[in-house]
């Protein structure tokens, strides 16, 4: 079977206002330009509360643009983020995008060693952030010589200054809005980085990847493609902003489109129809769990009232027509990742059960073996894959070359995902080949969990692997060696991850031993051992919510 029924799809060919395949269009600053002028003051951005129109966001993204400008902020430099959900966030980054600069977004929870690494390695010396974060910044900022400037986002430089941090400038969020003169635009290319967002490591700490305006103008077509989204729909999402979904389908797509967008602060089940059906939105997402958890949520009798038409859900539901029945709407997947975009999918009219999806058209997808040699149909190898056009993918991980060059190997980017394509070219995942924990729709890196429970006086050594969950993907358990001599207890461990790490982190199943960990004949912890094992009567369960 061929693509027949997978449409091209460029929305540029038929929205008003734009050209015809203008590649060169393809740039934020561009497209916000020309939404601001056939759209105005129609409706674009209901973030927490906070609204805006296409005519608010240029307007606002240029003077804040202006501001960034007179802190020194040029092209190609970083600007990191450390915000919640809010419209700030996303004029921070708009006005990053007009300089030709690039945004560096990190999860607002992160802490200590994790959030020292994000905001050192990106090399960043403007940080924007807000008065919840200042405590967490001012533990680490002996580590963070390169951050000179801090913009601050609902709070004062004299709140950041008793709360100890000492860097050299500290301005509001609001003085960089100050100077209202005319924004000089800058000339961007489409092959210029906009963006260096972080996805979590497997064997080592997180990776930047730096993406160009081309490549998240790809994210949002292929996922336009994948919903079969036109600019009569309107999007919501409950997902962070630091994440490749909210801002790609969450602000981008509806930006393209020129549509109206609703984000939330974050997914609650209790809340999440009640909100869907206060926003009126027709298209939305759902990953990891979330569908798992909306559909063992009590029914309701007006579960099928909401205005959602259309559901992107990765990895699909278990149960796909009961979802669909129950909910009243449809379901599509696909399958990617931050580096490319989805490089498979499906449509309403055209799936497979249990599949992915089929290649994108413009992208190739193979399945190989350890040579990087392609395997039959039905066989599990690698998941590996390459873009037909320009600047659709990762221009490789910020600071990490060699990881870059190994990622990219034979010209193809591998995955670390297994998986297989039947004989008509559909792709079926079966298993993570890497190291990371899938939790909650979250890639989390069993390295950063072990260096966040080793950094309890009395962990000897430890062990992060993932376990079966009820709620679709896995939890995280933790197997930690105490020292001798010492009375830790799981309890106390998992008391240590809730001060220490970000809630996606915190393991759910914790087990305290006094033995060495089983280590494989290169003397490395043998994680699968662990894993092989799995739970047992001396493992503490957490709370899994």
């Amino acid at each position: 079977m061929g693509h027949a029924n997978l449409l091209p799809l460029d929305p540029f060919t038929r929205l008003p206002g734009m050209s015809e395949d203008r590649i060169a269009e393809r740039v934020l600053p561009t497209i916000l330009g020309i939404r601001a002028h056939t759209h105005g003051d129609k409706p674009f951005l209901d973030i927490c509360g906070q609204t805006a129109s296409f005519a608010d966001m240029e307007r606002i993204s240029s003077q804040l643009a202006q501001g960034f400008r007179q802190l020194g902020v040029g092209r190609s430099d970083k600007v990191a983020i450390l915000l919640p959900n809010c419209l700030e966030f996303v004029t921070t980054w708009f006005a990053t995008a007009k300089l030709g600069a690039i945004e560096v977004p990190s999860n607002p929870e992160l802490r200590g060693e994790l959030l020292t690494h994000n905001l050192q390695s990106c090399g960043a010396q403007v940080l924007v952030t807000d008065g919840a974060a200042l405590a967490e910044i001012a533990k680490v900022q002996d580590s963070l010589p390169l951050i000179r400037t801090l913009v601050l986002v609902g709070a004062d430089p004299q709140s950041a200054r008793a709360a100890g941090l000492r860097f050299d400038r500290i301005v509001t969020y609001e003085a960089c809005l100050a100077d209202e003169t005319d924004f000089d635009p800058v000339d961007i290319h489409y092959s210029e980085p906009m963006a260096i967002l972080f996805t979590s490591g497997t064997t080592g700490p997180a990776k930047g990847v730096v993406m160009s305006h081309h490549h998240c103008f790809a994210w949002t077509e292929a996922m336009a493609r994948n919903l079969g989204y036109t600019e009569g729909d309107s999007y919501f999402c409950a997902l962070p902003l630091f994440h490749t979904d909210a801002q790609m389908f969450g602000v981008y797509m509806p930006l393209v489109f020129g549509t109206r967008s609703t984000i939330v602060e974050r997914f609650s089940a209790s809340r999440f129809w009640d909100q869907v059906r206060a926003s009126g939105a027709t298209a939305t997402n759902l990953l990891g769990a979330m569908a798992v958890i909306l559909m063992r949520a009590q029914e309701a009798a007006d579960d099928g009232a909401n205005p959602i038409r259309i559901c992107q859900c990765i990895p699909m539901v278990p149960d796909k027509a009961a979802f669909e029945r129950r909910f009243d709407m449809r379901l599509v997947t696909g399958y990617g990742q931050t580096e490319t975009s989805f490089v498979t999918l499906d449509t309403i009219e055209i799936s497979r059960e249990n599949s992915c999806g089929r290649p994108h058209p413009d992208w190739e997808v193979s399945v190989v073996d350890e040579h990087d040699q392609p395997v039959p149909p039905g066989t599990i190898g690698e998941i590996v894959s390459r873009p037909r056009k320009s600047w659709m993918m990762f221009s490789g991980y910020h600071g990490f070359d060699a990881r870059t060059v190994q990622t990219l190997r034979n010209l193809w980017y591998h995955s670390g995902d297994a998986g297989y394509l039947d004989q008509d070219g559909w792709l079926y995942f079966k298993h993570r080949l890497n190291e990371a924990i899938r939790r909650r729709g979250e890639n989390v890196s069993a390295y950063e969990v072990e260096l966040i429970a080793e950094q309890h006086p009395a962990v000897a050594e430890s062990a992060a692997f993932g376990v079966p969950s009820e709620f679709t993907e896995e939890e995280i358990m933790v197997v930690a060696m105490r020292k001798p001599g010492s009375s830790l207890e799981a309890r106390d461990l998992l008391d240590h991850f809730r001060a220490h790490a970000p809630r996606h982190m915190v393991p759910r199943y914790i087990e305290i031993t006094d033995e060495p960990l089983p280590r494989t004949p290169t003397e490395k912890i043998s994680r699968s051992a662990l894993k092989q094992r799995g739970t047992g009567e001396r493992t503490l369960d957490g709370d899994p919510r």
